[in-house]
């Protein structure tokens, strides 16, 4: 156990690095679930819409990426200055978000319902890789990494009585919307097909889909699997496993100091991350994919 339950959960963001949410997500398979993340919220055809009608997704998915991390990690992490001024960003952008679903519906993105399943999203992904590679967390530190994810979903606009109070009232909400309220629409299979495959240059892209493709449909819920169309069966359940066998030894042999670099140096930078060649090469591969659904 790494904490005390003398030891206090802040009331206010930022967290500290001696925090369980820093643990989490510093580790680097935290963000080998962000395909995960991404189709369970488009799974809820609201958040579906938002995405396709607003997002860069197709146009500039690296870029759309590492701003998406920068907004969060800073969020979280960073000075306090810092992470005021990232919720006060988010704000603005979220404003902005309102539309038409296929279904006629109109949804707006600072909508508390549609914050809450976006924040649960995360907050579940982050835990559920974390656990699959590490070591699962004891209750207290559980409890403690609600509490602290709770400043989180605060911060992104989350209303404080519309957030589960508990972590056990979180994975009753969380699993009755997976259960009751999502429904894959055309604009969630489109994220998708944009999404399974990473928009890397050969031989690069065919390398990084396979554990991409295994772990992003391996972690989803069945129902929603199989909504998405996506195959499954014991032959791959074993290839996943064997996966995350291979993540834990890397684990195990990389010092916690190398592991953190990455959220370390998002966290430190003025700006999001930039790759100019990249995030063109990207869009290119990514408008070439999505010719194929067109």
């Amino acid at each position: 156990m790494w904490f005390t339950a003398e030891v206090q959960v802040p009331s206010t963001l930022p967290l500290t690095r001696q925090s369980v949410s820093w643990r989490v997500n510093a580790e680097p398979v935290a963000f080998l679930g962000g395909g995960r993340a991404l189709l369970l919220q488009v799974a809820h055809p609201k958040v579906a819409a938002g995405v396709e009608q607003h997002s860069t997704y197709a146009t500039d998915p690296w870029g759309r990426l590492f701003r998406t991390v920068d907004v969060m990690a800073k969020l979280a992490f960073a000075s306090p200055e810092v992470s005021a001024a990232q919720a006060k960003m988010l704000e603005r952008m979220h404003r902005r978000v309102t539309g038409v679903t296929d279904d006629g519906e109109g949804y707006r993105a600072l909508d508390p319902d549609l914050l809450l399943w976006v924040w649960a999203t995360l907050t579940d992904t982050a835990l559920l890789m974390y656990e699959s590679v590490r070591r699962p967390l004891s209750a207290d530190n559980r409890a403690r990494y609600h509490e602290e994810a709770k400043l989180v979903a605060h911060a992104c606009g989350v209303p404080k009585d519309v957030c589960p109070p508990t972590w056990d009232d979180f994975t009753m909400y969380f699993d009755g919307v997976v259960a009751r309220d999502l429904h894959v629409t055309a604009a969630g299979r489109s994220v998708a097909h944009a999404t399974m495959v990473p928009p890397l240059p050969r031989p690069l892209g065919q390398v990084a889909a396979g554990p991409n493709q295994l772990v992003t449909a391996g972690f989803l819920p069945p129902n929603v699997r199989a909504e998405f169309g996506f195959e499954w069966d014991h032959h791959r359940e074993r290839e996943l496993q064997r996966l995350l066998r291979r993540f834990a030894l890397v684990y195990r042999v990389a010092p916690r100091a190398v592991r953190e670099l990455g959220l370390r140096h998002v966290v430190r930078r003025e700006k999001p991350l930039q790759f100019a060649w990249l995030q063109r090469r990207g869009a290119e591969l990514t408008a070439h994919r999505m010719s194929e659904i067109a």
